[in-house]
């Protein structure tokens, strides 16, 4: 799967051994960075020279790439809104119709002239096409981050993109080792998952970025708590903020399974787990 149904092949290429995680499959911040090189492909064909900043991109997982696997992504328009830029991106192997990701990638102009927006975007709309996937239904997300300390460090030189701020697969990774440092305080530690075979299987990820991403340097910091527990099921929230501003920068939710890495399935969660978790919940809105 890649072009067809009016979307047009953006990206092309392959899982690395080197680009998977503890659990065996491709780790999630590398999905991120395809659909970012995706959108700059079929940003470049309708608006050659503009820049752009990624809003938001939520992405589904229906199924899990592993080393070795080709991976294709065919990218569209499906919509254009006041102020931002809809598209919609499904990428598979090239070789038929199933889709082993799909993501909604909401983008605003960097620094619009109104005039400019205004005719662009009317250009924009006439390349839309009409959305393919089920839309995301709203999350009633807490308002504060979790009680969870994940993560503590700065943006490096080697993790910037060509504004010269944090790139998205950057703001993944670090999401992406919040999940780690989450599962670790719930009980899901490294020593349990080796000796149990054990691991996490995301499904489901929602990026929401602030309009002023850090620069090399700024030092960032995540809190993580849990947002649902089921039987073999965590939903988790990561809230990154800047050490020193203390301002937000970015919300990340992900929904994933308890994983036996053996089987390749969802497993039920322990329940000294369970327990561990629902203490560790964040706190709802008042």
């Amino acid at each position: 799967m890649a072009a067809g149904n009016g979307l047009v092949e953006t990206y092309r290429g392959g899982v690395a051994a080197w680009e998977c995680d503890a659990f065996g499959h491709l780790n999630i911040a590398f999905y991120v960075e395809r659909f970012g090189d995706a959108a700059h492909a079929l940003l470049a064909r309708h608006a050659p020279g503009r820049s752009w900043r990624t809003v938001s991109l939520y992405t589904r997982y229906p199924k899990e790439l592993r080393a070795g696997d080709a991976i294709v992504i065919g990218s569209a328009i499906i919509g254009v809104e006041e102020a931002v830029l809809r598209l919609g991106h499904r990428a598979g192997d090239g070789a038929g119709d199933e889709v082993s990701t799909s993501a909604e990638h909401v983008l605003a102009l960097r620094a619009p002239d109104g005039a400019e927006w205004a005719g662009l975007r009317a250009d924009l709309a006439q390349a839309a096409i009409a959305r393919q996937d089920e839309a995301f239904a709203p999350l009633d997300s807490p308002p504060g981050p979790g009680p969870i300390a994940a993560v503590r460090d700065r943006v490096k030189a080697r993790e910037v993109d060509e504004t010269g701020h944090l790139s998205l697969f950057g703001f993944v990774d670090r999401f992406s080792t919040s999940c780690l440092l989450t599962l670790n305080a719930i009980g899901i530690t490294g020593a349990y998952m080796r000796a149990a075979s054990r691991g996490y299987a995301t499904f489901e990820t929602r990026l929401d970025l602030d309009p002023v991403p850090p620069s090399v340097g700024a030092g960032v910091e995540i809190r993580s708590g849990v947002l649902e527990v089921g039987n073999s099921s965590l939903k988790l929230l990561h809230e990154m903020r800047g050490v020193q501003s203390g301002a937000r920068l970015a919300r990340f939710y992900q929904a994933g399974v308890h994983f036996d890495l053996a089987a390749r399935r969802s497993v039920p969660l322990p329940q000294d787990v369970r327990d561990r978790a629902a203490s560790l919940r964040v706190a709802p809105r008042s």
